[in-house]
């Protein structure tokens, strides 16, 4: 088994007030600190790959341009400038105006230009070889090609530069990658996916194929044999990628200026393109409102003779009916009446021309013309109203403001006509579009991606929460326990030592030895080569009884020397199993026998290791103490001694040797030992059939302590056979072997078996970081008794 040191960092039930199950923030740092190293491993590795990303990625740079967006036409003033003052509320530049000019930049009546422009829709991709091509193409200098690496001159490792201004496929070969292929001289060749050759041609000249494919080439720097992938991009999925590519926001809320950056990782395309959306923005909107002027010009142009006739005809009347009737003025209820069925006629007019406007755009259904005709029917009803006022008014009267009011609505609205036409004329002849750029997009200077220091601190931190999330989630993974803790906590197991792996009980193990020799039961030698026989070293327990308790050192006979607590009897693992021995000699008042089983769930927990050394610093305090190797399987307790295995237990359950012979000295005194014997080929039948109880009862009469090594618990019947004999077991469990399961079982195992559970020793824990100090108190401690020791 691998043997074990410890420093007691909590032992018994003194974590029994803990509640069950919980993972606290303190568990959590604890945890951290406990793998370090593999939460620094994660923490380096992403650093450096975060590293390696902010120096060699290709940085990004970025260009803006302000545009200021004047406000436009209210809507609730008509063609002829006359305010409808229908309650609506008027539309602000800042608000839904400016939203629809945003849109609008991002158009593809705007961007389709600049694609075409800039040729954003042929793609151009050096072959360049994975990852080192990336790190060449970083230190080579734009325009001249560097040599190629290990003499692969297919790849591009930096410096080439292929320009083509126009590029025309068919439509299968849409979206496809095309291979161009450098040749001397300018020349070059272009192959189709499948490797067919589709045409070559010279830079500067035009090249065409048979399927209707064209090419012009500009420029081709590159060594003869370099590879470039070319694409001629869907239109739509061109204008995407340019979208992605702009960022287009109000600078102010409500000012009305935009602000339109273009981030590439062509620095000095970046000024140029975003400049470029600009400027054909302002010419699609000049564009779009001289095509608006015109038409509202020819509307009006169109309405004017038939306004001129109203006017006409509304002044004639007029005239008429004041001659007629001899009224020049009107009475003050008539100026009243005048003036409020002015203001209505004249909203009502403009209201009737624009639906006549409108209707010569959109259909009769459409809510445009809808919304018109609910507004003339409020101003209807607003005037029925009205008159409804003044029906007491004299007939004459009221006939002489209604016309009164019909020729100045009619002069109002066509002098308003004649104004908005001159206006129209002028503006349409002006490049004016309702903005202009307030500041050009210059080149940038700085990058603004990867913020080196960022990136790289932002790596660190990733890595740091992928590493503790890869520790939490393995301890919650893992199929072993190896938290004592959390045996006490979930399984609720006293733990009555911790004991840590030990490299000085690894170097005895690595020590020298001489194997035991398989002799005879009887009349021979069964000991081993230099050594005594094992049946003529026996005390006798009286004399075991009167020897002094210090004897540990000095003492020990060469047989002993490989057990630790022998050979070193200070070290920090001896001291913890002190203190499982401390919890044994407690609990000696409240079993019904001196009987101590000492098991595991599985092999290898250590319980051979746990059970030698604990009889060791049992016998320091006095104690008579017998230790049974009853494993009979796989038994190698008497290899701690240098011994060997036969004339043991199993030779007394066959009735081949007396108990009582059976009993050896191991050089320690007040340590008796009863080796496995000879292995049986029905372990299990030998402690049913014959009394393993009567055997264990005899031989503990003449002991303090009798100390049982049995086999492992779950797999195999034996220790169940023997649990309901001991007065206590102590159940060994060896850091990261055993699953919740596991323990869960045995321990309901040995329960149903009649067996008492004294609590378990959790074995081979490896140090932790967050324990350091309780270590470097026990190692100083330690070294400190030693030394007085020596003195």
């Amino acid at each position: 088994m691998a043997p074990l040191n410890t420093h007691i960092l909590n032992s018994g039930s003194s974590r029994a007030g803990n509640d069950e199950g919980n993972f606290s923030l303190r568990d959590m740092l604890h945890l951290l600190r406990d793998h370090i190293w593999t939460l620094l491993a994660f923490v380096a590795i992403a650093t450096t790959l975060a590293t390696a990303y902010a120096f060699f990625s290709a940085p990004t740079y970025s260009a803006d341009v302000v545009v200021r967006v004047d406000p436009p036409t209210p809507p609730d003033q008509n063609a002829l400038g006359i305010s409808r003052q229908d309650g609506t509320a008027q539309q602000q530049p800042g608000t839904q105006a400016t939203a629809a000019e945003i849109s609008l930049m991002q158009s593809r009546s705007v961007l389709d230009p600049v694609i075409r422009q800039f040729q954003f829709d042929v793609e151009v991709v050096p072959h360049a070889f994975p990852i080192l091509g990336r790190f060449a193409e970083q230190l080579a200098y734009p325009g001249r090609p560097s040599k190629p690496w290990f003499g692969l001159s297919s790849f591009a490792w930096g410096g080439e530069r292929l320009v083509i201004p126009s590029l025309n496929v068919p439509a299968f070969l849409e979206e496809k990658p095309l291979e161009l292929i450098a040749l001397d001289n300018g020349r070059y060749e272009l192959r189709a996916p499948n490797g067919d050759l589709l045409l070559r041609g010279e830079t500067g000249k035009p090249a065409t194929s048979l399927d209707g494919l064209s090419i012009t080439v500009k420029e081709l720097i590159a060594r003869p044999g370099t590879q470039f992938t070319v694409t001629h991009r869907n239109t739509l999925d061109a204008i995407d990628a340019l979208r992605r590519q702009l960022k287009i926001a109000e600078v102010t809320k409500d000012t009305g200026i935009v602000q339109i950056s273009f981030a590439s990782k062509d620095r000095g395309l970046t000024a140029d393109v975003a400049n470029a959306v600009a400027q054909q923005y302002i010419a699609s909107a000049v564009s779009s409102r001289q095509l608006n002027d015109t038409k509202t010009l020819e509307f009006i142009q169109g309405e004017l003779p038939r306004l001129k006739r109203d006017l006409t005809n509304a002044e004639q009347a007029l005239s008429d009916y004041q001659s007629s009737t001899e009224t020049m003025r009107p009475t003050t209820e008539a100026q009243s009446y005048l003036q409020g069925s002015i203001e209505l006629q004249q909203r009502t007019s403009a209201l009737q021309l624009q639906r006549t406007q409108a209707a010569s755009i959109f259909t009769p259904n459409s809510q445009q013309i809808k919304t018109i005709d609910a507004q003339l029917a409020q101003l209807a009803d607003a005037k029925r109203a009205f008159d409804s006022r003044f029906v007491s008014m004299p007939t004459s009267e009221r006939r002489n403001a209604e016309l009164t009011r019909d020729a100045k609505v009619a002069e109002t609205i066509y002098l308003g006509m004649v104004s908005k036409a001159e206006e129209l004329s002028v503006r349409r002849a002006s490049a004016s579009g309702g903005a202009h750029i307030v500041d050009e997009a210059m080149q940038p200077y700085r990058p603004i991606k990867p913020n080196r220091p960022l990136v790289i601190f932002a790596g660190g931190g990733l890595g740091f929460f992928i590493g503790a999330f890869f520790i939490v989630l393995r301890r919650y993974a893992t199929t072993g326990v190896t938290d004592p803790l959390f045996v006490e906590r979930r399984l609720d197991v006293p733990v009555l030592g911790e004991v840590l792996f030990s490299r000085q009980q690894a170097q005895l193990e690595n020590e020298t030895s001489v194997q035991p020799s398989r002799a005879s039961l009887f009349g021979r030698d069964d000991g081993m080569p230099g050594l005594p026989d094992p049946h003529s070293l026996a005390l006798d327990p009286l004399d075991a009884q009167s020897s002094s308790p210090n004897f540990a050192t000095g003492l020990v006979r060469e047989a002993a020397a490989r057990i630790l607590a022998c050979r070193l009897p200070h070290e920090p693992s001896v001291e913890a199993l002190r203190e499982v021995r401390t919890q044994v000699c407690r609990d000696r008042l409240n079993k019904k026998n001196n009987i101590v089983m000492l098991t595991g769930p599985s092999p290898s927990t250590g319980k051979s290791f746990v059970a030698a050394n604990l009889s060791i610093l049992l016998t320091e305090v006095g104690l008579r103490i017998l230790l049974i190797d009853a494993d009979m399987r796989r038994g190698n307790l008497a290899s701690f001694f240098k011994q060997s295995n036969r004339g043991g237990l199993s030779e007394v359950l066959q009735g081949k040797l007396a108990s009582a012979d059976a009993v050896r000295s191991v050089g320690v005194r007040g340590l008796s030992f009863i080796s496995c014997g000879a292995y049986p080929a029905n372990p299990s039948e030998l402690l049913m059939m014959h009394d393993f109880k009567q055997v264990v009862d005899q031989l503990s009469e003449r002991f303090d302590l009798v100390l049982v090594d049995s086999p492992p618990f779950l797999v195999v019947t034996d220790a169940a056979i023997m649990a309901p004999h001991a007065g206590a077991t102590v159940l060994v469990l060896r850091s990261g072997m055993q699953s919740e399961d596991e323990i869960s079982e045995t321990v309901k195992k040995l329960r149903r078996a009649g067996g008492r559970l004294l609590g378990s020793v959790f074995n081979a824990i490896p140090k932790r970081a967050s324990n350091w100090r309780s270590y470097e108190q026990a190692a100083q401690y330690t070294r400190t008794v030693n030394e007085t020791d020596e003195v």
